[in-house]
This record gives C-alpha cells, structure tokens and sequence, in this order.
C-alpha cells in the first residue's frame, strides 16, 4: 500500500493559554544536537522509559470520571482522576439550551480519538525505534442514525501525517502497530460489555423553597424541555433532510514535550491537552487520553438524562454520574497482550420529586438513547491513512 504525499490540510487556530506549558521539555530527554529534532529526541528517551517500564512490575490502571450537571446551566461538569484533579466542562449549543461553554460530547470523542491514535504513533515508534520529526492527526466522523430514536458518530477516520526518515514498508508496519494495540482503537471498533446503570434513587419535594435560587429543575423545565420539543417536532415534508455533518478534530504533538494539544471542530474553537502516563514521561499538566476518554461517554450520559427528563417531563433537582473501569497494563514485567478497558460501569444518583418507577423509566430511555453509550457497546469501523511530511498548518 503506498504512502500518500502531502496536502492541503484543514485551518486550525491555536491558543495562546497552553503554550507556556508546551515549551518545557521532556523528562529525561537526551541531549538534542543540531541534527536531531525536538520530537526525534523525545521518541528516543520514551524508548527509554518503555524498556524501564517494561522491566517492572504490570500494573493495571483504575480509571475513575464523575460528571456532575451544573444547577441552573445544566452544564455537564466532569472531573478525572481519583480526587478530580483534572476538569473540563462539556456544553450544548444555543439551539440547544447551552451556552458552548464547552466542547460536547460527540466533538470530544472525535478529539480524545485523534489524541489517543496520535499517541499510539508516538509509542509504536519508540518500540520500533523509528525516528519522528513531526506527528499530527487529523480524525473525522460522520454520524449516522442508526434508528429513529439513535444517532451517534460512526464511519471513523483518520489520516496521521508523519515527518520521518522511514521507509514506506516501515510507515506501513508502524500504522499495523497503533490499530493492534491502541486500547481506544479496541474500544470503539469492538463491542464492548458495558453495566446498565445502576441508579442512586434520593426522592425530593414537589414544591421547592421559593427563598432557594433556580436550578437543575428550573432549567429542565424552563429551557431544556422548549429546545428539545422543538427538536422533536415534525418537520415540513418539503423539507430536505438534514445531512450529517462531519465531526473534526486535529491532534497536534508538542515536539519537546509528547504533548498532545488537540483542536475541536473546523475552527479549532475547543481545545484539550492529554498527557502522558508518568512512567511514560508524563507530566502530570493534564488526564491521559484513556481516562478522557472514558470519561466523555460519561459526559453523553448525563447530557442524554437531562434530554429525556425534558422530553419526559421528569423533574431533577440533582444529577450527578460516575463512570469507572480498568485498563490493563501497557507495559511491564510479563505483558504479552495489548492494553484494553474492562469493567466499564455507571452509577447515577438523582433528586427527584418523581416516582422510583418513573426514574427507571427514564434510566432505560437514556441507555436506549444515549448515543456513545450505544457506541461503545456496538461495532465500529475504523480507517487510517498516512501522509508523509509535516502538516501544513501546524505551526499555527
């Protein structure tokens, strides 16, 4: 299979916020001279810490999210990490009730996708030892529906342009490496076995304290619930149907640091940072991938709860969801296997005024409903493509 050449790559717009962190360099990097690049240098010291890695104990890795709807926003905040040491706020646009405070679900996964296949690049090539000058990925979805209740991302691509000194045959074995060993790879292109969610049931007050300010039950009520009947309103026969529109979402690593700053959308409006594992010469400056990315359909969720009480007309005065699971070992003394998630489960506690067979109810509208729930549990297909040289726009 031949390597396509260059060319012309999608605009994207960087921000100023996340470049202090980017000019670090990396842990226990050796000494660059003139000849080598940044990231030439960084592949080499992470083959370093994989052959560490490798030579200790196999630890399997606990991945632990919790998203909490935010009061009267309705903002899905989620926290990573045993104590929440890592947030992001996931949002829904105006048409919608939110206020794209924050990235939503479906343009989050498309983007922890493209980080998590860019880091894989970078791993496969400190395993095989093969030199990286430049590594961005740019990862697309177009979502289909799959019946008149569920819609989620699908048709998964990506195209990873990579600046390298390797052969073709190398770049083809490399590309053959990430898709049987990335973990996120395996999650979506796999069906996975995933809990029904188990539900904390707390019944509150039909009428609440006038003197109390508004929240998750005003904004359910209020503007969640007009926004998703007018979704749900028959459209006019002469109407064209909606196309889908495409998902985008570009992964760009640092070079001194393996960072991976990743850009939503076309305009790159939303933006995240991924780190690597601390044995891994990780920072600790942001989640690792694999927890995002768990972490978002948490995010789907828990925006899905809020959709279906509005459209249920369920009142919630509280709505908080934690997702858990376990990846096993990357790298260690004895791993023979790639790394892959099991244990995947949810828990949701919720206020309500309404009945324990309402909230059931409602429990089995989301899980029928919720789009990266639904695809996680199912089979997608994923495919990948290289293009040789530096992508055009990176250095913006």
């Amino acid at each position: 299979m031949s390597i396509a050449r260059p060319r012309t790559a999608l605009t994207f717009i960087g921000a100023a916020a996340l470049s202090s962190l980017l000019l670090l360099s990396a842990p226990g990097a050796v000494a660059a001279e003139d000849a080598v690049s940044p990231l030439r240098a960084y592949v080499a010291a992470k083959r370093a810490a994989i052959q560490a890695q490798s030579a200790q104990p196999a630890v399997p890795t606990t991945i632990h999210a919790k998203v909490t709807a935010e009061s009267r926003s309705g903002v899905r905040r989620l926290r990573i990490g045993p104590t929440g040491e890592f947030q992001y706020i996931s949002d829904s646009g105006r048409d919608y009730a939110g206020y794209n405070l924050g990235a939503g679900s479906w343009d989050s996964l498309v983007g922890t996708l493209a980080s998590s296949v860019a880091d894989e690049y970078v791993v496969q090539a400190a395993v095989q030892d093969i030199p990286l000058d430049a590594l961005d990925v740019v990862f697309t979805s177009i979502p289909e529906r799959k019946s008149a209740s569920l819609a989620y991302p699908n048709n998964l691509s990506y195209v990873v342009y990579i600046d390298s000194p390797a052969t073709d045959a190398q770049l083809q074995a490399l590309k053959r490496a990430v898709h049987e060993n990335s973990s996120a790879i395996d999650l979506v292109t796999r069906p996975q076995q995933v809990s029904h969610a188990d539900v904390d049931y707390v019944h509150s007050s039909s009428t609440r304290d006038p003197k109390l300010p508004p929240g998750l039950r005003d904004f359910i009520t209020e503007e969640k619930r007009p926004a998703v009947l007018a979704r749900q309103a028959p459209r006019d026969a002469k109407d064209a149907p909606r196309e889908p529109e495409t998902l985008v979402a570009r992964a760009h690593v640092e070079p001194h640091t393996g960072l991976r700053r990743v850009f939503l959308g076309k305009d790159g409006y939303h933006q995240q940072l991924h780190d690597s594992a601390p044995g891994l010469l990780g920072y600790g400056l942001a989640p690792t991938v694999e927890e995002h990315l768990l972490g978002v359909t948490g995010t789907c969720l828990t925006h899905i709860f809020e959709v279906q009480a509005a459209s249920r007309n369920v009142l919630l005065d509280s709505l908080e969801l934690t997702v858990d699971g376990q990846l096993s070992p990357r790298f260690g003394k004895g791993v023979t296997t790639p790394a892959r998630y099991s244990g995947i489960r949810y828990r949701v506690r919720i206020e309500s005024p309404a009945s324990a067979q309402e909230i059931d109810a409602l429990r089995q509208s989301v899980e029928a409903t919720c789009p990266l729930y639904n695809l996680v549990k199912d089979e997608q297909k994923l495919e990948g493509r290289i293009v040789r040289g530096p992508y055009a726009d990176a250095a913006q």
